[in-house]
């Protein structure tokens, strides 16, 4: 019954955000946040079904907008009852999902939202993580140049924010590869690569 519960919680999720589909929040990365988030469950010791919920849940708010975390909170709610989970559970995953937010970073209260705060920015280290920051800055016409810059500040930082030792652990070679990456990038940019 959980597993067909966690399958339709999914599948509304799905829905919801449909119009998201060409963005950086589609399910595709719902689903990396949702894999992520239970090996760091499985090595943290917390409470798989409330990882996975969160994990699904925490960026459905985007498809309403800003703060997503607020929308996301609500939406979280309303879908978790449609399918008849417990209140108790759907406030905890509720709560996973409002204090995902990179500025509530210092209000995570349970292992659960560290977890899936740790998933969530995983998913923003590494070359998945540069894609998904150029994808972005494809849209708001910042430069490549600017965002070279932009994004090894930005990606230095969410590898620092991370929370538990498990998300550290496994994100180290990511960090690594990435700034590798965006130097590379950088040289190219301004041709410094071709200078003998």
């Amino acid at each position: 019954m959980q597993d067909e519960m966690m399958v339709k919680v999914a599948s509304i999720v799905k829905e919801r955000i449909i119009d998201l589909e060409k963005t950086t929040h589609f399910f595709d990365h719902l689903e990396r946040v949702l894999r992520i988030a239970v090996m760091l469950s499985e090595k943290e010791g917390a409470d798989l079904e409330l990882v996975q919920l969160g994990a699904l849940l925490h960026d459905v708010g985007h498809a309403i907008g800003e703060p997503h975390n607020e929308t996301g909170a609500r939406l979280a709610r309303e879908i978790l009852r449609e399918v008849g989970y417990p209140e108790e559970i759907i406030e905890k995953v509720a709560g996973i999902v409002f204090r995902h937010r990179q500025s509530l970073d210092h209000e995570l209260e349970t292992i659960e939202e560290e977890i899936v705060w740790d998933a969530d920015k995983i998913d923003l280290i590494g070359v998945t993580g540069v894609l998904r920051a150029f994808h972005w800055a494809g849209s708001t016409g910042i430069s490549f140049e600017n965002h070279v810059k932009w994004s090894q500040d930005r990606q230095t930082k969410f590898y620092g924010l991370l929370k538990t030792e498990s998300a550290k652990k496994i994100a180290k070679k990511r960090h690594v590869r990435m700034m590798c990456l965006l130097e590379v990038l950088e040289k190219e940019l301004t041709l410094a690569d071709l200078q003998s």
